[in-house]
């Protein structure tokens, strides 16, 4: 499957900031600020990393952009595309829809000092079926495709923060929330610290510090288990809890 066609996978802030928690069963946020170094973000309602692997799926798969009037942006979306960019199982159609319900409702604010102006708005503003179809197998008949409206202030991401351009599909297919945070903030750093990172940084960078002994050694364990996942990303996690960049698998 190739993608990226019209639209980056995703921006460094996404991950940077913790837009996402580091977790594929989220809990509601109530819009507390979350400070890093990179800047800070508070989210309203319920952002976890399945959420991230949607955005990133749609992103990546997106055959058409179409700018709106008001600022606004449109993607046009193959639904079977997204699917199996999610699972090689062909995801539920109600689970996409109930990501696709609770990143509609999350609200998203961001202030970092290189932009000028605070991002406050949503991740998509709709999801409608288009007049344009594709032949479905399965059903010997035709589907239609999706129109994507972005919320602002994924426009605004996309247009001022630096783009990423990777497959997501390796990412989706980690087996934890904890790894995939990983994944993605590694993924956005052009460069990797000279010996790599240490594995508890990352996990703090993800996670937030102040993490208890029992939480850190879950996460560095979760993280382990799916090393064979990491690798295919070009990303090792080596015997003395260092992380670093290589070549990702082909």
């Amino acid at each position: 499957m190739t993608g990226n066609k019209v639209a980056p996978t995703s921006t460094a802030l996404q991950a940077r900031l913790r837009l996402y928690q580091p977790t594929q069963r989220p809990c509601e946020r109530q819009g507390h600020w979350m400070e890093t170094s990179f800047g800070r973000c508070k989210v309203t309602g319920r952002l976890g990393q399945r959420h991230a692997d949607v955005i990133e799926g749609m992103l990546y798969v997106a055959e058409k952009k179409r700018d709106v009037s008001d600022g606004g942006v449109e993607l046009l979306v193959d639904p079977a595309k997204l699917r199996r960019v999610l699972s090689d199982n062909q995801y539920s159609m109600a689970q996409l829809e109930k990501l696709l319900t609770e990143l509609r409702a999350a609200t998203i604010s961001i202030e970092v000092t290189q932009f000028d102006f605070p991002i406050i708005g949503g991740l998509i503003d709709h999801v409608i079926p288009s007049p344009m179809t594709r032949y479905d197998p399965l059903k010997q008949g035709e589907r239609n495709l999706w129109r994507v409206r972005l919320g602002k202030a994924l426009v605004m991401l996309l247009e001022h923060d630096f783009s990423l351009h990777y497959p997501p599909t390796a990412i989706a297919r980690l087996n934890y929330g904890i790894s995939q945070a990983v994944a993605r903030h590694v993924l956005s750093h052009k460069n990797a610290p000279l010996g790599g990172w240490y594995l508890d940084t990352l996990i703090g960078a993800v996670c937030g510090e102040g993490l208890s002994s029992q939480t850190l050694r879950d996460r560095r364990r979760r993280l382990k288990k799916d090393a064979s996942g990491l690798q295919i990303l070009g990303i090792e996690i080596t015997p003395d809890n260092k992380v670093k960049r290589g070549t990702p698998a082909r």
